[in-house]
């Protein structure tokens, strides 16, 4: 089903920025950890198949290399997930 795999990453990095926000767990997450997250995201061939699905967690990634706040990279993350919702990926 595509899109599926797409979409555990996508809400595995928003759990990780999560847990930032949350100051939850003993470890320091860093920003190269939270942008890992987001490139494991892009290394799936199944954001290609859905418009801006890409472009959104491009967007999340420069946000973090900016030094955006969690919040802001979150709800871009949460973009691309609406975005594979929308264009009809089994999610």
């Amino acid at each position: 089903m595509a899109g599926r795999a797409a979409a555990e990453r996508i809400r595995k990095a928003i759990a990780l920025i999560n847990a930032v926000e949350d100051g939850a767990g003993d470890e320091e997450i860093t920003p190269t950890e939270i942008a890992e997250a987001i490139r494991d995201c892009l290394e799936l061939k199944d954001v290609d198949g859905v418009p801006n699905v890409r472009r959104y967690l491009g967007e999340a990634l420069d946000a973090v290399s900016d030094g955006m706040p969690a919040d802001f990279v979150a709800m871009t993350l949460y973009a691309a997930l609406g975005a594979l919702q929308e264009g009809g990926a089994a999610v």
